[in-house]
């Protein structure tokens, strides 16, 4: 599994006025730390999700959740079929 990207915050300002640059500085911060590690993880599930849209990207376990041609990552197409990627 991916490590997750790491983020500690500063500790927050006493002052209230320093509050906007804090969160600002925090937020780049954060930016920095999700795009040191682009890759995603996907969970691996043993049901079809609840809400299903076009767009979407799983991954069926083969077993219980089977979308189409046995275990693997697949996509949700406009026509409203899994197609395995």
């Amino acid at each position: 599994m991916a490590q997750a990207p790491r983020y500690t915050p500063n500790p927050v300002p006493d002052n209230p006025e320093d509050l906007p640059k804090y969160i600002f500085e925090e937020l780049l911060k954060l930016q920095g730390a999700l795009q040191e590690n682009p890759t995603q993880y996907i969970e691996v599930k043993n049901v079809a999700p609840d809400r299903i849209k076009q767009g979407d990207i799983v991954y069926g376990d083969g077993t219980n959740f089977d979308p189409g041609s046995g275990e693997g990552i697949y996509f949700r197409n406009a026509a409203g079929s899994w197609v395995k990627l």
